[in-house]
């Protein structure tokens, strides 16, 4: 579904910005929303992105002045319904949806559209990586609202970073997880190798911080490997793929898992049997993964 942001600002013109599947909100000409007359504004102030080919989510990126919607300020990524009120500094933005048409039955997985829009299903394999954050719930209850919105939006504009580097996509936010996938064209290896460096990164610059108020941030990860759908909706030109499948719900149970297990990064053995030799694990056996039939064998990076 296409949308587009109809910006208000206080001492400039109006104008509107067509986005496709992910649009930058900030100060500087490289965002796709480029608000440069606001000195207020962050030079990366915000991001919104659609998943499920329908959903748009709009995240701060630990800005220093917020991001609000309807008044309230953003802390973890919101879903943006049709006519959403945004406030960045002192500009105002309507979000807006394209006319389209959700097929019943099908959120999540596939939209049909009508006019200029498209939709294609693809499957292939790829390697998945959640990276969920831990006490997120508690420190919410301890942390003054600003303070936890930026010190959580500078998470999510930091391990974004880290994915794009090692050429991944994130796929979508779901409260303080991130899911994110590879898939270079170039089979498993390859894809499995990036995403355990982007691991080992994340868990790296995990440590390095501290809550506000200085209790230890912790992460848990897990990596996985397998098929996925594509669903490739929207403008050919303007929007990604966003991915589906039984693949999805095995590494977000994978993820859960690792609090049983007690490690902090937890992977399938359909993710290890891409990596070379060398690479240190520790069997944890098979185990049932809730909503799973088949049991799946669990791993821990060693050490």
């Amino acid at each position: 579904m296409a949308a587009k942001l109809q910006i208000q600002p206080a001492i400039a013109p109006p104008f509107e910005v067509e986005i496709g599947n992910t649009a930058t909100i900030g100060r500087t000409h490289d965002n796709a929303v480029c608000l440069h007359f606001s000195p207020r504004v962050s030079r990366q102030h915000a991001v919104i992105r659609c998943h499920n080919g329908w959903q748009f989510q709009l995240i701060d990126l630990g800005s220093r002045n917020g991001t609000y919607v309807h008044e309230k300020r953003v802390i973890i990524p919101v879903t943006l319904e049709n006519g959403a009120v945004i406030r960045i500094a002192d500009n105002t933005i309507i979000f807006r949806e394209e006319s389209g048409e959700r097929v019943p039955g099908q959120e999540g997985q596939a939209m049909t559209v009508a006019g200029t829009m498209s939709t294609s299903l693809e499957e292939r394999a790829v390697a998945l990586l959640v990276c969920d954050v831990r006490g997120f719930s508690t420190m919410s209850e301890r942390v003054p609202s600003g303070d936890l919105a930026q010190f959580i939006g500078a998470w999510f504009r930091e391990t974004g970073n880290l994915v794009h580097e090692r050429a991944g996509t994130i796929d979508k936010f779901i409260g303080d997880a991130m899911l994110a996938y590879w898939d270079t064209g170039e089979g498993g290896p390859k894809d499995c190798g990036a995403a355990l460096e982007v691991a080992r990164r994340l868990l790296a610059l995990a440590a390095q911080r501290e809550w506000p108020g200085g209790e230890p941030f912790r992460v848990a990860i897990s990596l996985h490997h397998g098929r996925v759908t594509f669903s490739n909706v929207g403008l050919a030109a303007a929007r990604d793929a966003t991915i589906i499948g039984d693949a999805v719900n095995t590494v977000f149970r994978l993820e859960a898992a690792s609090k049983e297990i007690g490690r902090p990064v937890v992977l399938s053995h359909d993710f290890t049997r891409h990596l070379p030799q060398d690479v240190a694990l520790e069997d944890f056996g098979t185990r049932e993964l809730k909503g799973k039939r088949q049991r799946v064998q669990i791993f821990g990076l060693a050490g």
